[in-house]
């Protein structure tokens, strides 16, 4: 069982680019644009994002090669 304290020591994936680039919370799901308590949720694992939103994401986070990945699948017209 994973307690709030347990959760602390290990921060998702998610979070830990996000702060490691000076991003606030609420910063980064306005430039992509997600609901912040959304964004929250899938950064605490309880939450998962389309692959336009991940998308979205990755470009406001600069993860490059990961939008490179998604970017066939997505179904906005930012594929084109």
């Amino acid at each position: 069982m994973q307690t709030d304290s347990t959760s602390s020591l290990n921060p998702s994936p998610l979070r830990t680019i996000r702060t490691a680039k000076g991003m606030t919370l609420r910063t980064t799901a306005q430039r992509s644009g997600i609901d912040p308590g959304y964004l929250s949720k899938v950064e605490r694992g309880q939450k998962q994002l389309s692959i336009d939103s991940l998308y979205r994401l990755a470009v406001v986070l600069e993860l490059a090669e990961l939008a490179a990945l998604l970017k066939p699948y997505l179904h906005s017209r930012e594929a084109a």
